[in-house]
């Protein structure tokens, strides 16, 4: 007797069940793969292939979208059993999804993949979880900045770098050719000088444009300066796009906000005329810093002759002759040297942390640039009485502000005498 055997598939839940049915026939059992795959085949119609357990190509589907190499060689690059795989083949840009079912009859296997191209999912997929990310990157970022709009404009540079994975971000801020420079560099917010020659390079970029490894992200003119602001990236991150216009935008209202904010702080504590500190921040600074320091120079000055200037001459000369004072006093203004208009005709100078000898240094400092800007301006004459006194130690600090007075009031006298006094030369 003679037995032929017929393999029938069934699809069920994108996998096959089978049965084998006895039938008599004449021969030796012979196995026809496309008859065995018939059934499979009306619901599976291309991207099918069949294999040996060696990975041997028995069957492929007459419409094929993926090159057949390219799957046997997915499919012989794994040593492990899989029901559905997912692959990126780089070379060809495409994502393929394979599932496979495995037959077995009379104890040998085959296996049957089913193809699939995903790319255009997979991509979308991508793209779906990078504007995820760099929704979630963007907040992160804007609430990091709204959390420092009471503070200094270059305090957003630690998130900007955070943000945009860089090893560093540079600020650069152009006022009247007066450059203000910040880098967040090693975790540290730092003025900086070694960009220096490269300031005019870096304020001259666009955005998008590049320079020595940085990326200008910024390049705007806010409140009547130049900004620019540069990123040096240390690696590519999916989901955070630098040239993001939110980003450019966040940045830009941040340090708008921050200068409208110093401006608003600056003309309550500087003086408009002069551009010296006024009465109301010398109040602020004796209270919270000049009583504290080991050593302390306090200079009074006055303007000869300026009631005389203003009868005579009118205000504008007074004021010329007001601003000529301030400028000798601001020539030589430091970080421990503060420089205050008290009103009128009045100035105060104080010096903190200082010796005998710079202080008499800083004296004859402010005598040099006086006469400098005599020498300048030689229209108008401008003599100020100055009177200094120095403290060290314990000392009392309104005791010392009432001997640098009288010391003024007498050096006034003594001006006078010698017949110096502000005048219009003529």
């Amino acid at each position: 007797m003679f037995i032929k055997r017929r393999l029938t598939f069934r699809i069920k839940n994108g996998r096959i069940d089978h049965k084998i049915t006895e039938q008599y026939r004449k021969g030796d059992i012979q196995i026809n793969i496309n008859s065995i795959f018939e059934e499979y085949r009306k619901v599976e119609e291309k991207n099918i292939i069949v294999t040996d357990p060696n990975g041997n190509l028995l069957y492929k589907s007459e419409r094929m979208d993926i090159q057949t190499d390219i799957i046997l060689d997915k499919i012989r690059s794994l040593d492990y059993d899989f029901d559905e795989q997912e692959f990126f083949d780089k070379e060809n840009d495409i994502y393929i999804k394979i599932r496979r079912t495995v037959v077995e009859m009379d104890s040998e296997q085959f296996y049957c993949y089913r193809v699939t191209d995903v790319s255009e999912y997979a991509k979308l997929i991508q793209e779906v979880a990078a504007y995820s990310k760099s929704v979630s990157n963007i907040s992160r970022f804007q609430s990091s900045i709204m959390k420092r709009l009471s503070m200094a404009y270059d305090t957003f540079l630690p998130g900007l770098a955070d943000y945009c994975y860089a090893e560093e971000a540079v600020m650069l801020i152009n006022r009247k050719g007066k450059i203000h420079a910040s880098s967040y560099k090693n975790e540290l917010v730092r003025s900086i000088s070694e960009l220096s020659g490269k300031y005019a390079e870096y304020l001259k970029l666009k955005r998008g444009g590049t320079a020595d490894g940085f990326i200008c992200i910024l390049s705007s003119v806010i409140q009547n300066s130049e900004c620019v602001v540069l990123v040096k990236k240390n690696k590519a991150e999916v989901g955070v796009n630098i040239m993001d216009s939110s980003i450019h935008n966040v940045i830009r209202l941040f340090i708008e906000n921050s200068m409208l904010r110093e401006k608003i702080v600056y003309e309550s504590e500087h003086d408009k005329l002069t551009g010296l500190y006024n009465k109301g921040k010398y109040m602020a600074l004796k209270n919270a810093v000049f009583g504290k320091p080991e050593s302390i120079a306090i200079f009074n000055f006055d303007v000869n002759n300026l009631k005389h200037i203003n009868d005579n001459y009118g205000h504008e000369y007074g004021d010329a002759l007001i601003i000529k004072a301030a400028k000798s006093i601001d020539a030589i203004t430091s970080e421990n040297v503060y420089g205050f208009r008290m009103g009128g005709d009045e100035y105060v100078m104080v010096a903190v942390n200082v010796s005998p000898e710079k202080v008499r240094q800083i004296q004859s400092g402010w005598k040099a640039a006086l006469d400098r800007l005599n020498k300048e301006d030689k229209e108008l004459f401008c003599a100020m009485a100055c009177g200094v006194a120095y403290g060290s130690g314990d000392y009392d600090y309104d005791e010392l502000y009432e001997h640098a007075d009288k010391l003024m009031y007498e050096n006034k006298k003594a001006l006078k005498a010698d017949n110096i006094t502000s005048h219009i030369v003529s």
